[in-house]
């Protein structure tokens, strides 16, 4: 996240989730080893409680992000999904 130092909002943000990260492992120490997997499958949302995609750069294997690139490429390309009960 060395990017974040440059753009006055990011760097306030990795300051605020420095912030979440300090008064999360002082409540638990913990807290990384006991947490529990995330429904979305996030990890920022798993260890701190929030999703913030738009300064996340650490999984190139986020599910979020691969959602995402796959409904753009279903809408690019007009495909429709059908689920059949």
């Amino acid at each position: 996240m060395s990017w974040g130092v440059e753009h006055g909002q990011r760097r306030k943000d990795i300051l605020e989730l420095m912030d979440i990260s300090e008064k999360i492992i002082r409540a638990n120490p913990n807290h990384v080893n006991e947490v529990s997997k995330s429904t979305t499958g996030c990890w920022m949302e798993q260890v701190y409680g929030i999703q913030r995609c738009d300064f996340c750069d650490l999984s190139a294997d986020c599910p979020i992000l691969e959602e995402e690139i796959w409904q753009a490429y279903l809408k690019k390309n007009n495909i429709v999904i059908e689920k059949n009960s």
